[in-house]
């Protein structure tokens, strides 16, 4: 039988037509290979994108958010202290500082020392703003020099085009009007250190420089310091703000405190002491409030509030006086004279004694049996002295007396 063949495309020679078939039929099993191919890709690609937008949704939205938005936080308002008259012992006060942004000003070293030109900038100042741009971003402004003077803004202000990077900034600082007068009381803030941040929740101090270091201010630091607050910053890759978005928590402000002590009694009993070192407490005996709490001498704590410089804290400590001792709380002061009065009052209710009774202070006093001699703060002793002249007078030999006459049971009975 004659066999049929077929031409080539281009002419070539013809081809057997079951071979032509066999090709076709390859032709379309690898066409279908290909297509499930693409199918289980495209079918992949499906559930993976799948998997992304409605599984994964939640979490790499926030994960984009997180990129793309900073939340920052805003620091609270601290809470005002009033003495029980309302006279203000701590406030906030607005001030101003000089803040250098070293990524706009370049060449820090030599921006600082033209500025010294303009302002006083000391070595305390250089080496705190060396440690705070430690922790910042170079697109950040540092404070260089805290609380500027009038006179100083305006002398920088007539230079402020040859200084890029370098801001006069507002802000809100610590001050205590009646100084010293307050200073172991009230206590005083300074900046946050090692030691408060091993202390301090940081989601509630976030943005806070400031705490407590001493007195009210640290005691009540819970209440006084208020909630934090946040805004959302719009940022581009390198983390620069771009713009505030509307999304915005307001700070919450610290409790205003109101203390028992009276500021005028304050004021008079340190008066009282005329330069001499002690301290002072006055109660009211009806309820136990603190009407006034002195120690003497005393030193200005707004120096502790932006960080006291090294002249000022050597001062401070070569005084002899030792102002920054609080002797109220950490003085070494026998209470023993405190338990005279009950004394002399367990003499007359027991009948040992009557206020009329006197007796001989001679500067010793023996207990029958022993040789050791318990002494009076005189030497040689107050004389002869009744009841009422050995309590102004705060006579151990009298109350040594009382007490031996009554016995240790009935002593102990009685207190």
């Amino acid at each position: 039988m004659r066999r049929l063949r077929l031409r080539g495309r281009r002419g070539g020679a013809p081809k057997p037509i079951g071979e032509a078939r066999v090709e076709a039929a390859m032709f379309r099993r690898r066409a279908l290979a290909g297509f499930a191919l693409i199918a289980l890709c495209l079918a992949g690609l499906g559930l993976r994108f799948s998997f992304l937008q409605v599984d994964e949704h939640a979490r790499l939205s926030a994960r984009s958010d997180a990129n793309r938005i900073l939340t920052r936080p805003l620091a609270p308002a601290r809470g005002l202290i009033y003495d029980r008259n309302g006279v203000l012992l701590a406030e906030n006060v607005a001030a101003f500082r000089l803040e250098v942004t070293a990524e706009q000003a370049g060449d820090v070293q030599d921006t600082v020392r033209r500025l010294g030109e303009f302002l006083p900038i000391s070595d305390d100042d250089i080496t705190r703003y060396n440690t705070l741009r430690k922790r910042k971003r170079s697109y950040e402004g540092v404070p260089l020099r805290l609380k500027l003077s009038e006179e100083e803004i305006a002398r920088f202000s007539v230079a402020r085009w040859a200084f890029p990077g370098v801001e006069v900034v507002p802000y809100l600082t610590r001050a205590y009007p009646l100084g010293a007068e307050f200073a172991h009381t009230v206590g005083y803030v300074g900046r946050i250190d090692e030691n408060d941040l091993n202390r301090l929740d940081a989601g509630e101090y976030a943005g806070t420089t400031h705490v407590g270091k001493t007195g009210i201010e640290r005691y009540y630091e819970p209440r006084l310091h208020g909630r934090v607050g946040y805004e959302k910053v719009e940022v581009n890759a390198d983390h620069r703000p771009l713009r505030v978005l509307p999304d915005r928590v307001a700070p919450v402000p610290g409790d205003n405190l109101y203390l028992s002590i009276d500021a005028r009694l304050q004021e008079a009993a340190e008066a009282a002491f005329a330069g001499r070192a002690g301290a002072a407490v006055a109660l009211d005996p009806r309820n136990g409030e603190v009407l006034a709490m002195v120690s003497v001498p005393s030193f200005d704590p707004n120096l502790f509030v932006n960080g006291i410089s090294g002249a000022d804290y050597k001062a401070l400590l070569d005084n002899d006086g030792k102002p920054l001792l609080n002797r109220l709380l950490r003085g070494t002061y026998t209470p023993g004279s405190t338990i005279k009065p009950f004394v002399g009052l367990a003499g007359l209710e027991l009948g040992l004694r009557r206020p009329e009774d006197t007796v001989l202070s001679t500067g010793e006093f023996f207990i029958p049996g022993q040789s050791r001699a318990y002494r009076d703060d005189v030497r040689g002793g107050f004389g002869r002295v009744d009841l009422v002249q050995a309590i102004a007078r705060s006579v151990n030999t009298y109350f040594y007396s009382v007490s031996l006459d009554m016995g240790i049971d009935r002593f102990s009975s009685y207190l």
